[in-house]
């Protein structure tokens, strides 16, 4: 009987130490967050794209792939509009931001809100560094 006991409290230790997604592990999510705008260019009468890295702007990490669920951790970008999410383990993570909306309401009045831009991830590997694709917003003016 005091085998079976060890051998339950083993299987139990063994089986309880299964990680889920989150913190605590040694892979790296990276990414960026792109503002862009097209003008006119009055020499060439040719469209002309333009990008900015934007700074300052909140990305938040879900140690999940459901995105209704409440985000974990946030991050702010840089100067180069760059963020990351270390120290991960294996798992799946959904990365989002928000894309500054504003809509005409009537000639001189306008709403302003934002949209989530969802993005998953699945890291299967230790020690590796996932890179997403940017985020691509256009700039309002």
């Amino acid at each position: 009987m005091k085998i079976f006991l060890i051998i339950c409290a083993i299987l139990v230790g063994l089986t309880s130490c299964e990680k889920t997604a989150g913190e605590g592990g040694t892979s790296k999510i990276e990414g960026g967050v792109i503002y862009f705008a097209v003008t006119l260019n009055d020499s060439t009468f040719q469209n002309d794209t333009h990008f900015y890295p934007k700074s300052g702007k909140d990305v938040y990490i879900i140690y999940d792939d459901n995105a209704s669920e409440v985000y974990d951790d946030e991050f702010e970008t840089d100067y180069n509009g760059k963020y990351h999410f270390e120290y991960l383990r294996k798992g799946k993570y959904t990365i989002y931001t928000h894309k500054d909306t504003t809509i005409l309401t009537g000639p001189q009045s306008s709403i302003s809100y934002d949209i989530p831009v969802f993005k998953s991830v699945n890291i299967t590997s230790n020690n590796s560094t996932y890179k997403l694709d940017d985020f691509f917003f256009e700039k309002n003016e």
